[in-house]
């Protein structure tokens, strides 16, 4: 009688743990529900697929120069991809979820270093962003990609779309070259915008352990297993986040991932 008892206690206990590890699925899932959804909106890049110009609002130039540049950057070894998309309207979706939609149905990058860059003008709804891959955050932080919209708003407020997107994009590519040691494009004839403030190592630190310790404590209060619930946690969200579609254009992504990082502004 006493071993019945024991062993409706251990199954008691169980269902127990059960039933809070699926509150907490739950929950994180309902909080994840109003988050911005990706795939919720995105264009087929154009046949040249490094200049999308929707909105037709980029000079047959800029155009071509940045297609120059990544041609040649699909020379290198780490083939890294700077694309430009301009939309008239984003019909209600918030620019950042569209633009790391965008980069990853187009899998900007190449897969071993993720290190695309994705720029996303809409016009109408008179917003800009710049979405960086995981391999260019370091050079790339969204401090710094801030700085360099910035010294492009007023060419954004007049209008002058051409000239905001080259200038915008030939930071970018000073950036790229640092990183990847290449021949200066521009031949020493363009500065690029300093870093700026950024996060202190210290603010990102005590940040993560505040965050891993309240991550501890719900755990504790559920009677759930930290470890093993941080594993089943992460796997969930790596194969919602893994789909993408591929696109059929004579260049193509390389399989990079978006990083999160970047900037937006309105002007």
């Amino acid at each position: 009688m006493q071993i019945i008892n024991n062993k409706h206690v251990v199954v008691c206990r169980n269902f127990k743990r059960f039933i809070r590890f699926f509150v907490l699925v739950c929950f994180i899932s309902s909080c994840a529900a109003f988050w911005p959804l990706k795939g919720q909106a995105a264009i087929q890049p154009s046949e040249n697929f490094y200049v999308t110009d929707q909105a037709h609002v980029l000079s047959e130039q800029a155009k071509e120069h940045i297609l120059t540049i990544n041609r040649a950057f699909e020379k290198t070894k780490e083939q890294p991809q700077l694309a430009v998309v301009t939309l008239n309207s984003l019909e209600g979706k918030d620019i950042e979820s569209y633009a790391v939609n965008q980069f990853e149905m187009m899998k900007l990058g190449n897969r071993q270093y993720d290190n695309g860059v994705l720029v996303l003008l809409a016009v109408k709804d008179r917003e800009i962003r710049v979405e960086v891959g995981y391999g260019l955050e370091g050079i790339l932080p969204d401090g710094k990609v801030g700085r360099i919209i910035d010294a492009s708003m007023n060419d954004l407020s007049l209008g002058d779309y051409s000239e905001a997107i080259t200038n915008i994009f030939n930071q970018l590519v000073l950036a790229v070259q640092e990183e990847y040691g290449y021949e200066d494009t521009f031949e020493g004839h363009l500065t690029s915008i300093d870093e700026g403030a950024s996060i202190h190592p210290v603010f990102m630190m005590v940040g993560f352990v505040v965050t891993f310790v309240i991550y501890l404590f719900i755990c504790r209060i559920l009677g759930l297993d930290a470890i093993d619930t941080l594993f089943v946690i992460l796997s969930i969200f790596s194969n919602v986040s893994s789909s993408s579609t591929s696109d059929s254009s004579s260049s193509r992504g390389g399989g990079g991932r978006s990083g999160g990082g970047g900037a937006s502004r309105k002007f």
